[in-house]
């Protein structure tokens, strides 16, 4: 019996890679334990049939990306995915979701690289020749009805293809490595969908829907229903909105939706601006019982008469009676609006939204007609489900999306219990264990959920640490390690008027109390560089060499090898007459040229320069004297007479030292450009949060801290709490001259081809001995600190901060250092040690 066989650092790799959330890198690994148990133990035939039941918000498009980058990066791999959508929406937003250089692509942290095949693409020439590639992964995405018809959408699909010798859908039956990714599955069960599996044969089908069909529980390796995920904080926390008192005409509800919208936008506008991020505009979803409906809300909406006329051109209708370029153009419009430049606040439909359009900014839900039973399905519950910001706020008004239900508060309450019954209570997920025999085989396991979606009141319950099989559950924004908790986010059902009054005051408070701050006069500057990423892929810098030991160590062996003494071997026959060497007696000593030092410098730095990666250019220049210098440096005092009697030898190692570190920088590794500006860091700082005299209380997200001695600003605020120690370290070091708490754009740093940006978290300027020298510092989670994502943005950060260095531009040096939770812990606010037990 063979056992379970998973290639844990593969897993590792893609769930750092894409960030994945716990949840989504449980389901990647559910699925791929659940498959190796069908065929390596139970050895069953192909296909394997599985579900990941997710809730709508989580991310199943990432759970598709970790899939395919698993199968595909496998020792045996699997070359062929087919991603079937339910309809044109949902296979139009996989599309961008995996085309390369679209806003919403994934593809650039994806190992695979995927090649997306349509049905509007597989006939061209340049995509024949990557299905005749079988290195190369591909990405089919069709619509069910294109492999299960042989009309309409599906005759492109079955039509013979001479370049094939067959019909495409032929072709794919013919693979041997073919993974089905059955997006929103519940969607297209029945028997025409299973004759299609049959036909194709593939090896595994992956179903993925938040809502499977009761048949189907069977195939369920992962489940995260909705309720854990409110609970873990990664989607918005549902309130059902009502009122107490008996009016309930359309307009009373719209206007209730829109003073609800207003002020939820002045909460989320004074957050963008705070973080300096791009303004996320709220909307509301309103949800109307037919057509004629739905026109006549509309009409309402953009009149003088609701509202004093504040909301005429901001409606969006969406129906399907739109036809032709009405149609084209409200789908345009649908699809735009989280553009902050987008002029739409209410979108008012029937039933075109529900899976596929995956915005974030969906913060007030009304129902006008349906019962709150219906509109708490998580089709249309999800499309308000998901963060604009990436995470909960801490403001309980941006953290929450609010259904306006058609029924009255207290037959609300009434039924809670019921409609909580309507969502699956329970995680799902697989798990190894050792049978009695010794084998590794896969089980299913089932954790209570531990949850309502409608809680009687407050904020459901955090989960324990134990709760997720082992995973490090994602913290929330309270969440700082120390102790300090921020008031919980409230859901459940609540009163209209009580809301709105909430609302305002939150958003009245808010605006009251933005602080701006600037740098103290008398402050030393903090001078920025700024340098901008090399275009090209295929150029590679010596600025991307980071690390120094193998430099100082090739001078101490060329010392201990550049004996200035030649061993004299004698030759003499042996007993049988053979001639052997026995080595003489004495020594003579070498004949060597006395070569000045700086002579023998020059000869290592040619050649540096003559490997043929190395650019002719004035900064590359500079690096490879430095280079020279270290090798030097490991010779010790008596380098000059090494270099005279062994030059040679030590260019040629030389040589052959930065040809093999320059091969081994990663091809995705970014270069900068010698041209470096400089400007002080001089932006105002704006925020809204409490002001705390004084910086000894624990960390929280929500304060600003004030009693700083070397701040370049009077106040600080900080994401995590080892950033906040790493700065009280930094107040108390009697080296430091001045720092400051880097916001988004202070220092932005290329860190991907693609151009992804980074910012560190602090910066911070020391003086030694008359000499000063600049610090990047970066902090990051213990469980963070080896991510393939964080490891890449700090070699950016080191190749930046050479080629600052290397540029002839810079007084003093910069450095870069990575310091973890640990590191920062156990150096008790002591900048030095931290230094050393950072990463640099």
């Amino acid at each position: 019996m063979s056992d379970v066989q998973i290639n844990e650092e593969l897993l590792s790799e893609i769930g750092h890679s894409l960030e994945l959330r716990v949840p989504n890198a449980q389901a990647i690994e559910s699925v791929a334990t659940m498959t190796s148990m069908h065929f390596d133990v139970d050895k069953k035939a192909a296909p394997f049939e599985c579900i990941v039941d997710s809730a709508t918000g989580v991310g199943k498009t990432y759970v598709m990306a970790g899939i395919i980058d698993y199968f595909a990066g496998l020792e045996t791999p699997a070359r062929n995915f087919l991603l079937l959508a339910p309809g044109r929406t949902i296979r139009d937003k996989s599309i961008k979701n995996f085309s390369r250089g679209h806003r919403k692509s994934l593809t650039e942290a994806m190992s695979s690289e995927p090649f997306v095949i349509t049905a509007d693409n597989f006939r061209s020439p340049a995509t024949r020749k990557v299905m005749e590639d079988n290195g190369r992964t591909k990405l089919f995405v069709f619509t069910v009805q294109a492999l299960t018809t042989k009309t309409g959408e599906g005759r492109a699909t079955h039509e013979y293809q001479e370049w094939l010798g067959g019909s495409l859908f032929d072709w794919l039956g013919g693979l041997d490595d073919l993974v089905i990714l059955a997006d929103e599955h519940h969607c297209y069960r029945g028997p025409a969908f299973s004759k299609t599996i049959s036909d194709l044969l593939p090896e595994l089908v992956v179903g993925l829907t938040a809502t499977p069909a009761l048949k189907d529980d069977d195939l369920v390796v992962y489940r995260y229903p909705l309720a854990r995920a409110i609970k873990d904080e990664l989607v918005k926390t549902p309130v059902l909105v009502a009122r107490k008192d008996d009016r309930n005409d359309d307009t009373t509800k719209l206007l209730d939706g829109v003073t609800l919208l207003r002020y939820k936008q002045r909460l989320a506008h004074a957050r963008c601006d705070e973080e300096g991020i791009p303004r996320i505009n709220p909307v509301m979803l309103v949800i109307a019982q037919d057509t004629a409906e739905a026109d006549r809300f509309q009409k309402l909406l953009d009149s003088e008469s609701f509202d004093n006329g504040a909301w005429i051109g901001r409606t969006l209708l969406v129906h399907s009676n739109l036809k032709g370029n009405d149609k084209e153009a409200a789908l345009t419009a649908l699809e735009d609006v989280e553009d902050p430049q987008s002029p739409v606040r209410i979108i008012i439909s029937v039933g075109m939204l529900k899976e596929g359009w995956d915005v974030k900014n969906v913060y007030v839900i009304a129902s006008m007609r349906a019962s709150a039973s219906s509109v708490l399905t998580e089709q249309t519950l999800g499309r308000g489900m998901r963060l604009p910001f990436g995470e909960y706020t801490g403001v309980e008004m941006l953290d929450t999306v609010e259904v306006l239900a058609h029924e009255r508060y207290e037959a609300l309450l009434a039924k809670r219990q019921a409609l909580n019954e309507k969502f699956i209570d329970h995680v799902v997920l697989a798990e190894i264990r050792r049978t009695a025999e010794g084998n590794l085989v896969a089980r299913k396991k089932i954790i209570d959920g531990g949850g309502e979606v409608i809680p009687a009141g407050g904020a459901p319950d955090r989960p324990t640490s134990d709760e997720t099989s082992g995973a490090t559950p994602q913290p929330g924004p309270a969440d700082n390690g120390v102790g300090h908790t921020d008031p919980p986010t409230a859901g459940g059902i609540v009163d209209i008027e009580d809301l709105l009054g909430k609302a305002k005051d939150a958003a009245d408070e808010t605006e009251s109390k933005p602080k701006k701050h600037y740098p103290i006069l008398g402050r030393v500057d903090i001078a920025i560089p700024y340098t901008e990423k090399v275009a090209s892929k295929a150029i590679v810098s010596l600025n991307q060499v980071h690390d120094d030991a193998p430099f100082t160590a090739l001078g101490r062996a060329l010392a201990t090898e550049a004996d200035n003494e030649l061993r004299r071997t004698l030759l003499k026959p042996d007993e049988r007459g053979r001639i052997r060497g026995v080595q003489a007696e004495a020594n003579v000593e070498a004949l060597s040229l006395d070569i000045p030092l700086d002579a023998s410098r020059q000869g290592l730095l040619k050649a540096i320069m003559r490997v043929p990666s190395v650019r002719p250019e004035i900064g590359e220049t500079r690096v490879a004297q430095r280079l020279a210098d270290l090798v030097v440096e490991g010779m010790g005092p008596d380098a000059h007479k090494h270099l005279s009697a062994f030059g040679e030898r030590a260019a040629r190692r030389l040589a052959s030292l930065v040809t093999d570190q320059l091969k081994a920088v990663a091809s995705q590794d970014v270069v900068f450009s010698d041209e470096v500006r400089f400007q002080p860091l001089s932006k105002e700082r704006v925020t809204t949060k409490e002001h705390l005299a004084g910086h000894s209380e624990p960390h929280s997200k929500s304060i600003a801290f004030d009693g700083w001695k070397k701040c370049l600003y009077e106040y600080a605020w900080f994401d995590t709490s080892p950033e906040y120690k790493a700065a009280q370290a930094l107040d108390e070091a009697p080296n430091v001259v001045v720092w400051a708490r880097l916001h988004i754009n202070d220092l932005p740093i290329t860190w991907t081809q693609e151009g992804r940006e980074y910012n560190p978290d602090l910066v911070a300027v020391e003086e030694i001995d008359g000499e000063r020298s600049s610090w990047l510092i970066e902090t990051k989670m213990n469980k963070e600190a080896q991510a393939t994502d964080v490891r890449a943005k700090a070699r950016a950060a080191k190749t930046w901060a050479n080629t600052v260095n290397n540029s002839g531009k810079v007084d003093g040096k910069w450095h870069y250092i990575l310091l973890t939770e640990d590191d920062v812990n156990d150096a008790g606010l002591d900048w030095e040690q931290m230094k050393a037990f950072g990463t640099r």
